[in-house]
C-alpha cells in the first residue's frame, strides 16, 4: 500500500511545536501574544517566537502590535498573532491526502 503524499506546506504545520501553536490559536479564536501562547502550550517563549516567525514567513499567521492589557505589562505593546485562512486550506488538503 502506498503512503499518501503530504502537501509540502502541510509539512510546515506538522512540526510538533508549530502544530501546538496553530491548535492553540484555533481554539482561542482571538489574537494572542507570544507569552500567552508559550504558557498555553507549555513551551519556551523563545522557541515559540521562532516558530511564530516561521508561520508568519509562510503566511500561516500574521501579527500586529497592540497594548498588552495586563497590569504587569505597564502599557507595553506586544506582537499579537492570528492565523490566516491559509491554515484552514492546508489543513483541508492534509485531511484529504490522509483519506484512504
Amino acid at each position: 500500500m502506498r503512503m499518501p503524499e503530504v502537501p509540502s506546506e502541510g509539512n510546515l504545520l506538522m512540526q510538533p511545536i508549530r502544530y501546538k501553536i496553530v491548535k492553540k490559536l484555533r481554539e482561542e479564536k482571538r489574537p494572542m501574544y507570544v507569552d500567552e501562547i508559550a504558557t498555553g502550550i507549555k513551551e519556551d517563549r523563545r522557541l515559540v517566537s521562532f516558530h511564530l516567525t516561521t508561520l508568519e514567513e509562510h503566511e500561516f499567521a500574521k501579527s500586529e502590535f497592540h497594548v498588552i492589557d495586563r497590569p504587569q505589562s505597564k502599557g507595553k505593546a506586544g506582537r499579537f498573532y492570528t492565523l490566516t485562512p491559509k491554515v484552514e486550506s492546508v489543513l483541508r488538503e492534509l485531511r484529504e491526502a490522509m483519506e484512504i
